[in-house]
Order: structure tokens, then C-alpha cells, then sequence
């Protein structure tokens, strides 16, 4: 037994003799340019990068946040001068933007290179182009909810609806008492789609489960015509206050977390936002009910972050992602922005967002029904962004511009 344990000793002490020492990780180093879209990302963004860095203290990141209404020119512009940032945010496949870039050899493939082990199908489907990684998900929910100001609720002794007609039938009792029912931007196609779509699957729950059960719908539908004219009709009841058609999403937010305004049916990314507006505001949320009582949920998974093929940091920059997609960095991202979490592994510490997910069925957004049923070489999510605002002003009435959206589809 001795010589066995002797012959083992030193077996071992030749082995560690004679391997190599095992080579230490160079530091990273050198710079990142990263840009966002929109200021809502801003918190979350810096929050994430800010923990990146302490892990890697060698590199130096220059975080840019830009305006939503420029965004894809001003990266079409630093494409063509080839001073693009390392990493940018993209929607995804739930536009044409993203495609395209990778058509034209824009974008870093990340298959094998991306730990996406946090996300599921469902959430990876929106980074994905032609079975390719480009981009990484994010392990939110997205969604659109209602949201609330519980003091005006109280003083003017209304509750959460519990139908659709219950619903409708609170905007005139608050126009009357001199308070803005629903804080709306008429300007920006995106509040539209949010505030849209959830007045959609409220008035026609069967035209979004349809879809799911794998039945063709018309984009061009009446149902989802009804939707918008509803829309409509609370604007011109003076519903969204005088001049929403010129309101951004910025001072749609602002106006409901100063009090001006009772309701705001927005993205359930900007909690933090009206947080970081008013701290001290008593709000809460809820989803729009159909006249059944069923709340569904309009829920979306996001896509945040590509890089750049010509990235001069490749390492930095696959590091950056990497972190940006791990638990630790996805607890951060979710938590910072106060958004409902896609996966069970993170734990939500808002209470908002635990009244958001007080839904009864999770549907189907209408937009991305649009973008799936384009045509090849359409893009009528490009159209919706661009001409939608005209309902509103009057530029173009709600069947004429869904069957000019219906000449593009499938």
C-alpha cells in the first residue's frame, strides 16, 4: 500500500512539474461606443454598464442615448461613414431594420459567442435573422398596461374597471372634474401602438386568438379598425387633453407623473420612468378588461444589442454582450427599469410591476402580426411608424391607411 501511495505521490508531483502554468486572461482594455434609442433605457443602460466596469475596470465605454425619431438615420449615417458604435440597439426581427444590417454584413454573428442559456425560444426568436444569432434578447416581458394615479382615483371615488364599458365610462366622470383621463402622445406612432393595442384585445379578444390558434386575419380587419376609430372618438371627447396630437411620449409621461392626467396606457418599460419623474407619485396599474372581465396582457419579449462586424474592440465588445446577457446583468437591466420579468430566475422587487401581471391571458401584438405577414421586400411596419400620427390630425382616416397597410401583407 506504501509504494502504491508513493508511485501515486510522485505521478503527481511529475505531472504538475511538467505542465505549462496555465496562461493568465489578459485584461480587456480600450474603448466602447454603445447607443440607445431612447431615453427610457437611459437608467437601466448606465446601471448595467456601471457593474460591467467593475469587472473590467481597463476598458472605458461612451454610452450614447439617442432620440427614438432619429435614431436608425443617425445609424445609417455612421454606417456609410464606417464610424459605426461597437454595439447598438435594434428591434430585432419585429422590424426590417435589423435584417437588412445583417444582409449587408453590418453585424457580428454571435452564434457560439453569445451565452443565451438565460433565455428561451420565444425570447430568442426576436434576435435571431434566417437562423442566425445577431443580437441579444432580454429576459423582460415587454408589455403595455394602464397606468393609474390611485389619488385622483380616490378623490374622485372611481375604481379599477372590471369591464371595458366600466372603463370607458371613467374618461368623461374625470374630463368633467377638470383632470386629463388619459395622458397620450399623438405624435409618436409607438404610444399609439401602445395605447391601440390593448383597446383591441379589450373590444375583440378573438381577433388576437384567432391569430394564435393559427388563423389567417386581415390586418385591414373591423374589428381592428373599430380599435383605432375608438381611439379616435376619446380624442376628439377631449379624453387625451387639448393638443395630444403634438404631445411626445417625453411629455405624455411627464403630464401623468406630474398629476396632470389620471391614466396613461404606455410600455411596461416606463415605470421607471415615471418613478424617476415623480418619486413620490401613488400610482399603480391594470390591464384594460374586455366586457367578460378577462384582463389580457399585450406581451412582447425586446431586443436590445448588436455589434458591429468592423468593431475594432471585438473582445470588449463580446464580453460586454456576454455580461449584458447573464442572470447578473438580466436582474440588473430588468429591476433598474422596474419591467415585468420573462423568465422565473428573476425576481421583480416592484410593486407596480406585481400589478401589471395581474392579467388573465397573455395575447398576440398586433404589430407583430403586421411585420410577420409582410411581403417580401414590404415593410409595413415602416409605413405604421411613419404615417400612423395622420389619423389622428386627419391627414388620413383609419380604413384607408389599413388597406394601404392590407396592400403590403400577405
Amino acid at each position: 500500500m506504501k509504494r502504491i501511495l508513493t508511485a501515486l505521490l510522485l505521478l503527481a508531483f511529475t505531472l504538475s512539474v511538467g505542465l505549462p502554468a496555465m496562461a493568465e486572461e489578459t485584461p480587456l482594455s480600450g474603448k466602447l461606443v454603445i447607443w440607445e434609442h431612447t431615453p427610457q433605457f437611459e437608467e437601466a443602460g448606465k446601471a448595467v454598464i456601471a457593474a460591467f466596469l467593475e469587472k473590467h475596470p481597463g476598458v472605458e465605454i461612451d454610452f450614447q442615448v439617442k432620440t427614438t425619431e432619429q435614431y436608425y438615420n443617425l445609424l445609417a449615417t455612421a454606417f456609410t461613414a464606417g464610424d459605426a458604435p461597437d454595439l447598438f440597439w435594434t428591434n430585432g426581427a419585429a422590424t426590417t431594420n435589423m435584417g437588412a444590417y445583417a444582409e449587408q454584413g453590418l453585424l457580428m454573428p454571435l452564434d457560439g459567442k453569445l451565452d443565451v442559456s438565460l433565455f428561451d425560444d420565444k425570447m430568442l426568436k426576436i434576435a435571431t435573422i434566417n437562423d442566425t444569432l445577431y443580437a441579444s434578447p432580454t429576459a423582460e416581458s415587454g408589455g403595455r398596461a394602464c397606468y393609474y394615479n390611485k389619488d385622483i382615483f380616490a378623490k374622485l371615488n372611481l375604481e379599477v374597471p372590471k369591464t371595458f364599458d366600466e372603463f370607458e365610462a371613467l374618461l368623461p366622470v374625470i374630463h368633467e372634474a377638470g383632470i386629463i383621463p388619459i395622458a397620450f402622445a399623438g405624435s409618436s406612432s409607438w404610444s399609439t401602438l401602445f395605447l391601440f393595442e390593448p383597446i383591441l384585445v379589450a373590444m375583440n379578444l378573438d381577433y388576437t386568438e384567432a391569430y394564435l390558434r393559427g388563423e389567417h386575419v386581415a390586418i385591414n380587419d373591423p374589428r381592428v379598425a373599430a380599435a383605432m376609430n375608438k381611439a379616435i372618438e376619446w380624442g376628439e371627447k377631449g379624453y387625451f387633453g387639448t393638443g395630444y396630437t403634438g404631445v411626445s411620449e417625453a411629455g405624455a409621461l411627464l403630464a401623468f407623473s406630474k398629476g396632470e392626467a389620471a391614466m396613461s396606457v404606455e410600455g411596461t418599460w416606463n415605470i421607471s420612468t415615471i418613478m424617476n419623474n415623480n418619486p413620490d407619485l401613488n400610482f399603480g396599474a391594470f390591464q384594460i378588461p374586455t366586457n367578460d372581465g378577462v384582463r389580457p396582457f399585450v406581451g412582447t419579449y425586446s431586443n436590445v444589442f448588436s455589434i458591429y462586424s468592423k468593431t475594432e474592440n471585438p473582445d470588449a465588445a463580446l464580453a460586454f454582450l456576454n455580461f449584458f446577457a447573464s442572470l447578473e446583468g438580466q436582474t440588473i437591466w430588468v429591476n433598474t427599469l422596474g419591467i415585468v420579468p420573462g423568465t422565473a430566475k428573476i425576481v421583480s422587487t416592484n410593486p407596480v410591476v406585481n400589478e401589471v401581471t395581474q392579467f388573465d391571458v397573455v395575447t398576440e401584438s398586433w404589430y407583430n402580426i403586421l411585420v410577420r405577414y409582410a411581403k417580401e421586400g414590404e415593410a409595413p411596419g415602416s409605413i405604421w411608424e411613419e404615417d400612423q400620427t395622420k389619423i389622428f390630425s386627419g391627414g388620413t382616416t383609419v380604413e384607408a391607411f389599413l388597406d394601404e397597410l392590407q396592400e403590403l401583407v400577405n
